[in-house]
């Protein structure tokens, strides 16, 4: 049987450069490798809708993982591959802990493979910017609901997010992961002026982009999974992978464990990496 390499890929501070884009060069490699039959996807936070936005008339011909490995999604056939959503018990004992600890929080949540952003209130200025940094992406499909328990029976509930200082959602942190069946990702906005400012996906246990990777490679019958990362909640997937690279922009701990280290997210350094072993090696 034909060896297969599966490459998977984190978006931002990987794929993406400093600036939150994907280069021309990026863009096309991604289309020759899918004319070459090269599986090559990403692995990423970010939803549907703010990845379309980013590839534009590009698309990853292998499924992708969103939403931190909550979605796998096939972008030739518009098709959910799977989904792990949250259960009305976890809903509202993460809904207790927002309204105890003060905070804003947001659910996003899936309908006809269309992402909503719902949310109680915006009274914290850094709830404010998160909510207007997603409308472009969301397509304005963002709504105020005045209990996460009243989600609409039409929309599947994903994930939580909380958005704001590093010491802050570490604390809240400890509160959700004592729940049954739940854990968090920190991951730091590395597009924000202030360093300390971090986004925290609570989300089922089971779900992580190293669960989805091992399922992708299932489904596409690879025999070795390449990953690419930078950031903390990438490490678990560069560890679960067969071999795995941090872009020289990454944080210490993913290069502590990375196979290597490649170039910077400013210079295409994944997909340049990916050519040079097609050409050592021929596709795969």
């Amino acid at each position: 049987m034909m060896e297969k390499t599966l490459y998977v890929t984190d978006m931002d501070g990987t794929l993406l450069n400093k600036q939150g884009r994907l280069s021309e060069y990026s863009k096309a490699a991604i289309r020759r490798f899918a004319e070459d039959n090269i599986l090559f996807t990403c692995a990423t936070g970010r939803t549907l809708t703010s990845v379309n936005a980013l590839l534009g008339d590009t698309a990853f011909t292998c499924p992708a993982i969103l939403s931190d490995g909550l979605f796998i999604y096939n972008m030739l056939d518009s098709a959910v591959i799977y989904t792990n959503p949250l259960s009305n018990e976890s809903i509202n004992n993460i809904e207790s802990i927002l309204i105890k600890s003060k905070s804003d929080g947001f659910l996003y949540a899936l309908q006809d493979a269309q992402y909503s952003l719902f949310y109680k209130s915006l009274k914290h200025p850094l709830a404010y910017h998160f909510h207007q940094q997603k409308l472009r992406f969301l397509q304005n499909n963002t709504f105020q609901i005045p209990s996460f328990a009243h989600l609409p029976a039409s929309y599947i509930p994903l994930y939580f997010v909380i958005y704001g200082p590093y010491s802050q959602l570490v604390k809240l942190r400890n509160d959700f992961e004592a729940l049954p069946g739940i854990h968090c990702l920190l991951n730091r906005d590395v597009y924000h002026p202030q360093k300390d400012i971090f986004f925290m996906n609570v989300l089922n246990a089971d779900c992580s982009k190293a669960s989805a990777i091992h399922h992708l490679k299932k489904l596409v019958n690879a025999s070795e999974v390449v990953a690419f990362g930078d950031n903390l909640n990438d490490i678990p997937m560069l560890m679960a992978a067969d071999r795995c690279y941090v872009t020289e922009n990454g944080i210490p701990q993913a290069k502590e464990i990375a196979t290597g280290v490649i170039g910077s997210c400013d210079e295409d350094a994944v997909v340049r990496f990916i050519e040079r072993e097609i050409m050592v090696n021929g596709p795969q």
